[in-house]
């Protein structure tokens, strides 16, 4: 639920917000200005709720995919919680440098939690979905990093596939559960 929400209200207010350009901006300078807040509070809700899913997910998937979630929700938290430098910058600002660094660990725990995963319950399906995934982020990432003019999009590229595996992981993981209370 916080993978999809996140995206959501990120979308939402890419609309909404005055003076921003969601194809060259990254989702994380929404947070800078005035109604900055609704960006902050998407980091912090949707932290908290992938925080409490990786207890779940580490009973029912496994407790590295677990851990690597609850990695990347407290990572969303601390993001928000430090407000990111406007991109280009020539200075960059202890909250900023902060919050570059923790987004760094929230995508290459992401990665590796797909890579995990793809050995629970594995179908070539599933296995193929985690794996393209789990590639598929770090390469966007680097790129959305690399271009200027459209960052934003790339960044959104990238946040989109990574939060999509989230919902699809925690949707299996409830079937699962809902298979072993039937037995």
């Amino acid at each position: 639920m916080g993978a999809v929400a996140f995206v959501l209200v990120f979308l939402v207010n890419d609309a909404f917000k005055p003076n921003y350009e969601p194809v060259r901006d990254f989702v994380s300078e929404a947070a800078i200005g005035p109604g900055g807040w609704v960006q902050i509070v998407n980091f912090l809700s949707a932290g908290a709720l992938l925080t409490a899913s990786s207890f779940a997910l580490r009973r029912t998937v496994g407790r590295s995919v677990g851990w690597l979630v609850r990695i990347l929700g407290v990572g969303l938290m601390v993001a928000g919680a430090f407000v990111s430098d406007p991109a280009p910058h020539d200075e960059a600002t202890w909250h900023g440098t902060a919050h570059n660094i923790v987004s760094v660990i929230v995508f290459v725990a992401l990665s590796l939690a797909c890579f995990t995963a793809a050995r629970w319950r594995p179908t070539p399906a599933w296995r193929w979905y985690c794996v393209l995934t789990g590639a598929a982020v770090p390469v966007l990432f680097v790129i959305a990093g690399g271009v200027s003019e459209t960052a934003g999009l790339w960044q959104r590229l990238t946040i989109v596939v990574g939060w999509a595996w989230l919902a699809a992981l925690g949707m299996r993981a409830l079937r699962s559960l809902d298979r072993s209370a039937e037995r």
